[in-house]
C-alpha cells in the first residue's frame, strides 16, 4: 500500500492520471453532446432551490465534523468545534490529490499542532472514512440498489453484500477495535491506547454518517429542482443516485475528487432509473460538479489562508 501511495505522490504520475481523468470526461460527454445542447435550451436557474441545496450540504458538513470530534474524543482527544471546523475543511482539500491519503495526514498534523494526539486524529479520520463508506453502501442498498446494475452486472448484489458486512462489522466493532489497536501499538512499539471509543459513540457516529448520505441526496434533489425543473423523481432515487455515484468516484483512487467517474456513474444511474433523459442527466452531472467543488474547496481555502507560516510548513511536509 505504501508503494502505491508513493507512486501516486509523484508529480509525473499525478499529471498522467489527471490527463486520463480529463480524457475520460471528454469521451463520456462527446457522445451525449447533442442531447445536452437540446436540454440546455430549457434551463431556468431557480436560485432559491440552489440556496436550499447549499444550506443542506453545509449542514451535512457540520454533522460530519461533529462525528469526527466524537471519535477523536473517544480516544482522549478534545477539540473545540471551531478548531475542528478549520482542521476538517483544510484536510477536505486532500480529496483533490490523487490517492486521497493526504487528508488523513493533514488531519494528524493540524490536530497535533492544536495539542491533540496526531495518532488519535489520524485514527479517528481513518475510522470515520471507513464508517462513511460503509454507511454509504447501506444507504444505497436501502434507497435503490437495483439501479447499480446499470454500472455493471451484479453491482447491486455486491453493494448489498458490502452493506450487510458493514452492518455486522459496526455491531462487532466495539469488541474488535480495542484488541486490534493494542496489537498494532505493540507491533509499532507504541504505548497502548489509554482509552477506547465506547460502543454508543461508535454507533452514534455511524448513524450520523448514514444521515449525511441522506442529506447529500436531498441536497442533490433540491439542486436538480433548481437547475432542471423537468427532472422530478422520488427523493429516494436522488439519494441512491448521488450516494452511489459519489462512492464510485471516491473509490477510484487516482481520480482527484472522483473527477469523471462520478459524473459517468451519475448520468448512467439517472437514465437507468428513469429519473432523467441523457441531456438533463449530463447537465446535472456537470453543474452539480461545479457547485459541489465550490462548496468543498472554498471553506478549505479560507481556513488555509488563516494558518500561520509554521502551520503551513508542517502541512506541506504531511503531503
Amino acid at each position: 500500500m505504501s508503494g502505491i501511495v508513493w507512486w501516486l505522490r509523484r508529480p509525473v504520475v499525478r499529471a498522467v492520471l489527471l490527463s486520463i481523468s480529463f480524457g475520460y470526461i471528454a469521451w463520456a460527454l462527446a457522445g451525449q453532446w447533442q442531447a445536452m445542447r437540446e436540454a440546455a435550451r430549457d434551463i431556468s436557474i431557480d436560485w432559491t432551490w440552489i440556496g436550499l441545496a447549499t444550506a443542506i450540504v453545509l449542514a451535512t458538513y457540520a454533522a460530519l465534523i461533529q462525528s469526527w470530534r466524537m471519535l477523536l474524543a473517544g480516544w482522549g482527544g478534545a477539540l473545540p468545534y471551531p478548531e475542528a471546523v478549520r482542521i476538517w475543511t483544510i484536510a477536505n482539500l486532500g480529496r483533490w490529490i490523487p490517492g486521497k491519503v493526504w487528508s488523513v495526514g493533514a488531519l494528524g498534523v493540524l490536530a497535533a499542532d492544536a495539542g491533540v494526539s496526531g495518532t488519535a486524529a489520524a485514527g479517528a479520520a481513518l475510522l470515520g472514512t471507513a464508517l462513511n463508506i460503509g454507511a454509504g453502501f447501506a444507504v444505497v442498498v436501502l434507497s435503490g440498489a437495483r439501479g447499480l446494475d446499470a454500472l455493471g452486472r451484479g453491482m447491486g448484489n455486491i453493494a448489498t453484500l458490502l452493506a450487510l458486512l458493514f452492518l455486522i462489522g459496526v455491531i462487532a466493532l466495539p469488541w474488535l477495535l480495542p484488541p486490534m489497536l493494542d496489537r498494532f501499538a505493540r507491533w509499532r512499539g507504541l504505548p497502548p491506547v489509554a482509552r477506547h471509543i465506547s460502543a454508543g459513540t461508535l454507533w452514534i457516529a455511524t448513524a450520523i454518517n448514514a444521515a449525511s448520505w441522506v442529506g447529500y441526496g436531498m441536497a442533490f434533489a433540491a439542486f436538480a429542482r433548481g437547475v432542471t425543473p423537468s427532472v422530478s423523481s422520488n427523493p429516494a432515487v436522488f439519494i441512491a443516485v448521488f450516494s452511489a455515484s459519489y462512492l464510485v468516484g471516491y473509490l477510484v483512487l487516482f481520480a482527484p475528487g472522483g473527477l469523471g467517474f462520478r459524473e459517468f456513474a451519475l448520468v448512467a444511474l439517472l437514465v437507468a432509473l428513469g429519473a432523467a433523459g441523457n441531456g438533463d442527466a449530463v447537465i446535472l452531472s456537470v453543474t452539480s460538479r461545479v457547485w459541489l467543488t465550490i462548496l468543498e474547496v472554498l471553506p478549505g481555502i479560507v481556513s488555509l489562508i488563516a494558518l500561520s507560516p509554521t502551520q503551513r510548513t508542517g502541512l506541506r511536509r504531511s503531503g
